[in-house]
């Protein structure tokens, strides 16, 4: 372990202020100050996008299910939206929608909770810890037990935020308890699962679609380097003609450690038409890498991920898993469930590589609603 890692490092005891300092000069370090403004910038241009409701992906998407069911959309305010019809009426914020009560969605987010629920049904999550940021001999010992690399991630959180995969060293394990340990003291170590990332979503057990979610990709032209790459990627997001719905691609940890395990880095130049993956968590990933899932699913797979969502206690339930196989359950391919989410983001069924034959999901879930 570097003398620097351990300086930065040891700025986790203190407190708020000394992670999110450390996390910025280890990020400063791998990439350096040309990036750290280029960022700022991105930022500043999605924050100002974001906040133009006109440009959010959910209205369209709300107003399509609505003209299908022959019912009226008004605005309330921004992306606060009523849908009326025959004299009923409910009302939905983004992929927000009044189906699960405020406790079982807090209990969703708690990811030690949730493999707890999900393992005592005897349906397979990953190998897993917990540990406090401060106190690592726990997790250095998961580490150097584990056959494959393992992520580390906070206890509570949402949309892949602060996790950090490919961890197979105790330099790795420091740096990604730091960034971790920004959202919560309370951290998991996990052995990584072998396979691809699959997205259910139910609707009171019916499942309404299931799409593949490959990794964040980048596809080199034998001149730019994966830093251009990255770059010209976040100026396709930041388009404003394109609605506001996938965040942009961010240079993190987990990039870092992707790139690194497959022996390149940020100055690297692909060759022309070399698609690699720059991250391993999917939450930043592009539009193209999303995927309907139109093959047969094993009728065995879809139970055990229905099962884990009615164990959960969610109605409205996004059933991530990673299988080898969708055509045998998670018990025989070695799958795993990795997170049981409430208020499922819908964009991630609209927006996929085939986007003309994508399953319109708001539609059965604004049925739902209006026969409550």
């Amino acid at each position: 372990m570097t003398v620097v890692t351990k300086l930065i490092g040891a700025l986790d005891s203190a407190g708020r202020p000394g992670r999110e300092l450390g996390v910025r000069l280890d990020l400063l370090r791998s990439t350096g100050m040309r990036y750290a403004i280029q960022r700022r910038r991105e930022e500043a241009k999605l924050a100002k996008l974001a906040a133009d409701p006109r440009r959010s992906a959910y209205r369209p998407i709300w107003q399509q299910a609505a003209d299908e069911l022959g019912a009226e959309l008004s605005v309330l305010h921004e992306d606060f939206l009523q849908i009326a019809k025959d004299g009923t009426s409910t009302r939905v914020w983004r992929h927000w929608v009044p189906l699960d009560d405020a406790v079982t969605l807090r209990l969703a987010l708690d990811k030690l909770a949730v493999h707890e629920i999900v393992s005592r049904s005897g349906l397979p999550v990953p190998r897993h810890h917990e540990f406090d940021a401060a106190k690592l001999a726990g997790a250095r010992s998961f580490l150097e037990r584990s056959p494959m690399p393992c992520v580390v991630k906070p206890v509570a959180s949402a949309s892949g935020s602060g996790t950090t995969t490919g961890l197979r060293t105790d330099e790795q394990l420091l740096r990604a308890r730091l960034r971790a340990a920004r959202i919560s003291r309370r951290l998991l170590i996990e052995r990584q699962a072998e396979g691809e990332m699959y997205r259910l979503l139910f609707c009171d057990g019916e499942l309404l679609d299931a799409v593949r979610r490959r990794p964040p990709r980048v596809t080199g032209d034998g001149r730019a380097s994966i830093r251009e790459l990255i770059a010209a990627e976040n100026a396709r997001r930041l388009d404003p003609a394109r609605p506001v719905s996938m965040p942009i691609l961010r240079v993190d940890l987990d990039c870092l450690f992707t790139l690194e395990a497959a022996g390149l880095t940020l100055r690297s130049v692909l060759p022309e038409g070399q698609t690699i993956p720059v991250k391993t968590v999917t939450s930043q990933n592009r539009i193209e890498d999303n995927e309907t899932v139109r093959e047969p699913i094993a009728p065995e797979l879809v139970a055990e991920a229905r099962l884990a969502a009615g164990q959960v206690g969610l109605r409205l339930a996004g059933v991530d898993l990673i299988t080898v196989d969708l055509r045998r359950s998670l018990k025989e391919s070695g799958g795993v469930i990795i997170e049981v989410n409430g208020t499922p983001g819908l964009h991630y069924h609209y927006q996929v590589a085939d986007d003309a034959n994508a399953t319109h999901v708001a539609l059965p879930i604004l049925r739902r609603l209006l026969e409550e």
